[in-house]
């Protein structure tokens, strides 16, 4: 049974949505129910997700995209852009897989209808992974370069940042285009397909960014991809849960290299980069041996310097893994490193008292404030 407990937890550690945590001697697979249907606070209407399917940017890359309108209806809107972790994919391909579908409630739409009910105000963006390496390892290769499991290999160029703006432009403009024009959609069995009578075309495009028209009218593609961040938002709140973590370090890496640029390469980048107001690390981990936690003190003293609230909630899964421990002691250098050179951010360890468990990981979603 030791030898049966040991290749259990290797397992864990290889993926971190592995499906079954041991308790003693007897196997316990948690139980997960979904959660349907979720109404928005202050509301009776039901929020319902949109696929807005591939969302293709200027550039070509492009990133599937789960999408939930603003509630009440306001101009201009925040906007949120979520990255999920492994497993984390549509329900019914989530529910089609012998072990996954024990997870089915923590689905990209499950996701997002609860994000709604969190921040409703906002323009919710789930954004799915470019690449899931066999059905479960989430990668995100138009953000940062990643293994055969999602272990990213992070740089100081200006590839996320760039991306990400543009990304959400287009992002918005086929949620205007896909909620207006009343086309059918393919809808699962968890009833997430877009409803018709939701919200009006005109509703949404009134509370939606308007791009200028010298972006409009820019020829130079990269130019046209920055310039589709001069919108009328003026919030951005960027969440990493698990895997996902690894756009958000990415992003600050790049956050750092935007603020050594010139003053004439600088300010295009800048007038995105200040949208963000908020970023949420909800337990970030992956399968590299190191580099879970950005740990640089220049990179951190950007971060701290850029004002950005930011936000660190974890769990005894991550930051209490005996087997990968240096996780736990980068999430205390990242935390500590931005207290002392003046950051806003705040920590709080979920679930402390209770033993780790793959439930509480995908708990933490639901969790945090």
């Amino acid at each position: 049974m030791k030898t049966l407990a040991l290749h259990q937890q290797q397992l864990q550690t290889l993926c971190c949505c592995s499906l079954l945590y041991l308790t003693g001697k007897k196997k316990t697979l948690y139980p997960l129910s979904s959660p349907g249907k979720v109404t928005l606070r202050g509301s009776s209407t039901m929020a319902q997700t949109v696929r807005l399917g591939s969302v293709v940017t200027p550039l070509g890359s492009s990133n599937e995209v789960v999408y939930v309108p603003p509630h009440p209806l306001s101009s201009p809107s925040p906007v949120l852009a979520f990255f999920g972790g492994d497993v984390q994919n549509y329900p019914e391909v989530m529910s089609a897989h012998r072990d996954h579908k024990h997870y089915v409630a923590w689905s990209l739409t499950s996701t997002a209808l609860l994000l709604a009910t969190k921040f409703p105000s906002h323009h919710i963006l789930v954004i799915k992974p470019s690449r899931m390496e066999r059905k479960t390892f989430s990668c995100y290769d138009n953000f940062v370069l990643s293994n055969s499991v999602g272990a990213p290999t992070h740089s100081p160029n200006i590839q996320a940042v760039t991306y990400l703006a543009s990304l959400i432009v287009e992002a918005l403009k086929v949620a205007t285009s896909t909620i207006g024009s009343g086309s059918e959609r393919k809808c699962p069995s968890d009833n997430t397909c877009q409803s018709n009578n939701f919200i009006s075309q005109h509703t949404l495009h009134s509370c939606l960014p308007t791009m200028s028209k010298s972006h409009q009218q820019a020829k130079n593609v990269e130019q046209t991809s920055l310039r589709s961040t001069e919108m009328e938002y003026h919030d951005l709140t960027l969440i990493g849960f698990s895997k996902g973590c690894v756009v958000l370090n990415q992003l600050i890496t790049e956050f750092n290299t935007i603020s050594t640029l010139p003053a004439n390469e600088r300010n295009l980048l800048e007038s995105f980069v200040s949208k963000v107001q908020h970023m949420y690390w909800l337990d970030g981990g992956h399968a590299g041996g190191m580099n879970t936690w950005i740990t640089t003190p220049t990179i951190l003293k950007s971060l701290a310097a850029r004002r950005i609230n930011i936000h660190v909630h974890v769990s005894p899964y991550q930051v209490l893994d005996e087997l990968r421990p240096w996780i736990g002691k980068e999430c205390k250098t990242f935390y500590t490193t931005l207290r002392r050179v003046g950051a806003k951010v705040n920590y709080e360890l979920h679930f402390e008292h209770l033993p780790p468990s793959l439930f509480q990981h995908f708990q933490l979603i639901k969790e945090f404030t």
